[in-house]
């Protein structure tokens, strides 16, 4: 029901309580003798009536306003979904070649970059021209995606101020209730690309600390193909690890 409605049946239930002083009772003259005469003490009982009337019908009327305002909605709907630029911040590191965490078969790639001591099955092993290059592009990957994440701050402000503006104008508890809805939502975003971030950092380091050791390895394999040693793979369990 619209505001205006209500003003409509208060003025109709004000023209009915009027209509009944138009034409009050009338109390027969005494003795039967001349005209009907007005009682005085009925146009102040209706007047009374009137009054409590009046009192119930806007007082209606201002529950029936509070109930509009408690459930008109308005303030959902500012979410938007930030999976594509989940998405395209991880697959940035792949874009500049480097070893990202969203590609098919990570395990396989950081194990031909990385060898290590496993000197027995050498087939697709890159150069160490080949890692190093994957590594310094990994890490160039990871700074496009923190700089990515960087330039989404206008549009993040952009939707803050937009909540704001909701919070500071809600009419009602939907209204209220929506906008910190809408608010929640916009903290688990935020949680997303922290997260993002986090996983971008432990690629980087992850991949450093791998061609680190993979390049003491190899040193390590070449100081012993040329003394004629042969290598000793370590072997989970073993007592000791292999040679430093």
């Amino acid at each position: 029901m619209k505001i205006t409605k209500l003003s409509r049946f208060v003025a109709t239930g004000l023209l009915a309580c009027a209509a009944l002083l138009v034409t009050p009772d009338r109390a027969p003259a005494v003795l039967g003798v001349g005209d009907t005469v007005f009682d005085p003490t009925m146009y102040a009982t209706q007047l009374v009536q009137l009054g409590e009337e009046v009192s119930t019908v806007s007082n209606l009327a201002q529950q029936l306003s509070y109930e509009i305002q408690n459930t008109t909605g308005g303030s959902a709907g500012i979410w938007k979904s930030n999976q594509t630029l989940l998405t395209n911040l991880g697959g940035l590191i792949s874009e500049q070649e480097g070893l990202s965490y969203s590609v098919q078969g990570l395990a396989q790639q950081f194990q031909q970059l990385y060898p290590g001591y496993n000197v027995t099955s050498v087939t697709g092993v890159q150069s160490p021209q080949a890692s190093v290059a994957t590594t310094l592009n990994t890490l160039n990957g990871a700074l496009q995606s923190a700089q990515s994440q960087a330039q989404n701050f206008t549009a993040e402000q952009t939707a803050l101020q937009s909540l704001e503006l909701k919070n500071q104008t809600a009419v009602g508890n939907l209204q209220a209730v929506q906008t910190g809805n809408e608010i929640a939502l916009a903290q688990v975003q935020q949680i997303q690309m922290l997260r993002q971030l986090v996983m971008t950092m432990m690629n980087s380091e992850n991949t450093t600390a791998g061609s680190q050791v993979n390049n003491q390895t190899q040193s390590q394999l070449g100081a012993l193909a040329i003394i004629g040693a042969a290598p000793q793979a370590y072997k989970s369990g073993s007592a000791a690890p292999p040679p430093q």
